[in-house]
């Protein structure tokens, strides 16, 4: 990748979702050999959603660029290229599809404890020594104890993950997290646990769970239910849910029903790896309702809010938007 040709063909091709397993490993490294490289990375990235709000000249011409520059290697481009893309090629960084970025604390003990992070702008997916598996959300970390196994199933969250537990009624699955506990043997839920969102939650798929709170409340789950926290007071509200719609995010759709604007921007910060700055008090009291496919830009979710809700925006830096009351 020292050609600066090849690195244009190789991102062209990463854009396009034409990209081998290899192709995505060596677009890795590359990105992360230097601050720079992943600058021009996202500016790029940044250019091509941007490609999706305007026709000028200087866009078409990179555009057209990228396309000469994919052709010379007979990489298969897709009519719809542009308006193809899904959200995978737009939500980036440092996993590039399906890889996850491990950590370990403490390098001088010997016994290490794995710490699993996925960045803003990404969603990834591993399989735990037992054979559970957990898709974490954008900015999201899992941290693995040392002597995980089969009979001994400790695992803390730090953010959103997903988890289809393996069935062993003698050796208790349990996931810690701030302000709670969730104690399983055998199945399938969500946990959202970040520590700035106004809300934390648990919502379970199949299965059953047992949730133990720090104020000592304990609360039992049954499938299709969700437990949610306030995190100032710990007050749970228990409700029947729609399971699709709460794990909508699994399968890179967005889907909200009654979100704080508030916790609501942070989601799509923690998505798209962008900033999005307010400073209207009535955005802040807003609550709202409403679908993203995965196949949107963040530009396209900000059309949508601006047609749904009293919401207007533009652009202030690289990947920084600011949003205004703009009553409808």
């Amino acid at each position: 990748m020292s050609d600066a040709t090849d690195k244009d063909q190789l991102i062209a091709r990463y854009l396009n979702g034409d990209c081998s397993q290899e192709d995505e490993r060596n677009l890795l490294a590359w990105i992360n050999e230097s601050p720079d490289n992943k600058k021009k990375f996202l500016e790029l990235k940044d250019t091509w959603d941007a490609s999706l709000k305007t026709s000028s000249r200087e866009t078409e011409q990179l555009l057209q660029f990228y396309k000469r520059q994919a052709s010379k290697k007979q990489i298969r481009i897709i009519p719809t290229w542009v308006y193809g893309l899904s959200a995978a090629a737009i939500l980036m960084l440092g996993l590039l599809i399906g890889g996850i970025l491990p950590s370990s604390l403490s390098p001088g003990i010997k016994q290490q404890v794995e710490s699993f992070y996925v960045p803003q702008g990404s969603r990834s997916e591993l399989i735990l020594a037992d054979g559970t598996k957990v898709k974490l959300n954008a900015d999201s970390r899992l941290t693995v104890s040392p002597d995980f196994s089969a009979k001994n199933r400790l695992v803390r969250l730090e953010g959103e993950a997903y988890f289809e537990v393996q069935s062993d009624k003698a050796h208790p699955f349990t996931v810690q997290t701030d302000k709670f506990d969730v104690l399983v043997t055998g199945t399938k839920f969500n946990i959202s646990s970040h520590a700035e969102d106004r809300q934390i939650s648990t919502t379970l798929s199949e299965g059953s769970v047992q949730l133990s709170t720090i104020n000592k409340q304990v609360i039992y789950l049954n499938p299709g239910e969700k437990v949610s926290f306030d995190q100032k007071t710990m007050k749970p509200m228990q409700e029947k849910v729609s399971v699709e719609a709460e794990l909508a995010w699994v399968n890179g759709d967005f889907v909200f029903k009654g979100i704080h604007f508030a916790d609501l921007i942070k989601r799509l910060e923690r998505w798209y790896n962008v900033k999005l700055n307010y400073q209207s008090t009535a955005l802040e009291a807003m609550v709202y309702s409403g679908s993203f496919k995965n196949q949107e830009t963040i530009w396209q979710v900000l059309d949508a809010l601006k047609l749904t809700s009293p919401i207007d925006y533009k652009k202030k830096n690289f990947r920084e938007f600011e949003l205004t009351y703009k009553p409808m």
